[in-house]
Parts: C-alpha cells; structure tokens; sequence
C-alpha cells in the first residue's frame, strides 16, 4: 500500500520533470541550429565579411539578393569560387558587381573542410556612396536566439 501511494505521489512529479527537461533543454542539442552575422567593410572594391573563428572555413552556397526579395526569387550560387582568408570573405567586383546604394541579404554556408558542421551565416547591410553599414536583420531574414532581439543588436552576445 505504501509503495502504491508513493509511486502515485512520485510519477506525475518524474513525469512533469522530464516534460520540463525535455521543452527546456538547450536547442542545439536538438539539432537546432542558429544564423550568425557578421561585420561588413569595404576593403578597395571589394565588401568584405567578418565573422568569429573562420580560419579554415570555406563557403559551400553564397546567396546575394537586394532586401526584400521573396524567397522563391532568391540567387543562389553554389561552390562560388572565394575564399575566407584572415577571418574575412570578401566578394571582389569580379563576383558581384554592387551598386553604389542599395540594402541587401547576404547569405552564406561555410564549412570548415573536415566533418564538423557547417555554419550559416546572413548579413544585412547597406551601401550608401560607396559606404557600406551593417543593418539589424528583421526575424524573417535570419533565426536568432531572442535575446538577440531583446537587446536590439543583432551582432551582440546572446546573455542568457
């Protein structure tokens, strides 16, 4: 009777333990994956891409598109011909030719060359006479944590 009572008492509470340890657990354990952005320059003609830790990484698909362009319209390039080099992509005029003004998405998928996962990152920015600024991405363009947008900079650390 006792050992009834307690397993009455004790399952609803292992079972609303392991619900909550199951909802709550961390998303990229799950297989949840998250953009990142990165900084963008002018260096000469090119418009370069700064992200963390990239050495070895490599684009595998680089899409660029004017902001606002609807998903089924979108260009994308696969296997482009650039390099990351010190951290940085740059995309030289010989690859894509942009305006002097304009917003625009840059999407690119990044691999470092051995069987770690790939990392995907989006890059809104602007580019006013010959000036290029980053601009925070709206949540359609790009999967942030939502602290991300709590905080209201999309390039700052996500503080849990």
């Amino acid at each position: 009777m006792v050992i009834l009572m307690s397993f009455r008492t004790l399952w609803p509470l292992f079972l609303s333990g392991m619900c909550l340890i199951l909802l709550t657990g961390c998303p990229e354990d799950l297989g949840v994956r998250f953009d990142e952005t990165a900084r963008v320059s002018r260096e000469g003609d090119s418009i370069c891409f700064s992200s963390v830790n990239t050495q070895n990484y490599q684009p595998e698909y680089i899409g660029i598109n004017v902001r606002g362009t609807p998903s089924k319209n979108k260009e994308i390039t696969f296997s482009p011909n650039l390099v990351v080099s010190e951290g940085k992509l740059c995309i030289p005029p010989s690859f894509y030719q942009f305006p002097d003004k304009g917003q625009y998405v840059v999407e690119f998928s990044s691999y470092p060359g051995n069987d770690s996962g790939s990392r995907r990152v989006v890059v809104t920015f602007e580019i006013n006479n010959k000036n290029v600024y980053n601009v925070t991405p709206t949540s359609r363009e790009i999967a942030l944590p939502y602290c991300r947008y709590a905080l209201d900079d999309s390039l700052a650390p996500c503080q849990l």
